[in-house]
């Protein structure tokens, strides 16, 4: 039983057979080229060989010289936020003590 074009099923048999006909051209596409030989051209601009055999260059990233972090971290957080954040729970529990 095929489905109305109506229904819900209907807009999605719809949508997948587009996307099928999509696929096939594509593919269609991809075996012309490989018959011809464009596509072998195609990959020879995209990457060229090197002269040592390589497939491909791979360039180091470059990165940049920071100045170095003098403050000293405690569990990844600097000293000074957690000496503030000691010294300020301190002070909050002082404070509920005595009220």
């Amino acid at each position: 039983m095929q489905p109305n074009e109506n229904s819900i099923w209907g807009n999605i048999g719809g949508l997948l057979t587009d996307a099928v006909g999509a696929y096939a051209q594509f593919e269609t596409i991809k075996s012309q080229k490989n018959s011809t030989g464009q596509s072998r051209i195609e990959r020879t601009y995209a990457s060229p060989e090197l002269d040592n055999g390589a497939a491909v260059l791979i360039e180091k990233p470059k990165t940049a010289t920071t100045a170095t972090q003098t403050e000293p971290l405690i569990f990844g957080i600097p000293q000074k936020t957690l000496l503030l954040g000691s010294v300020g729970l301190l002070v909050v529990g002082l404070l509920l003590r005595r009220g």
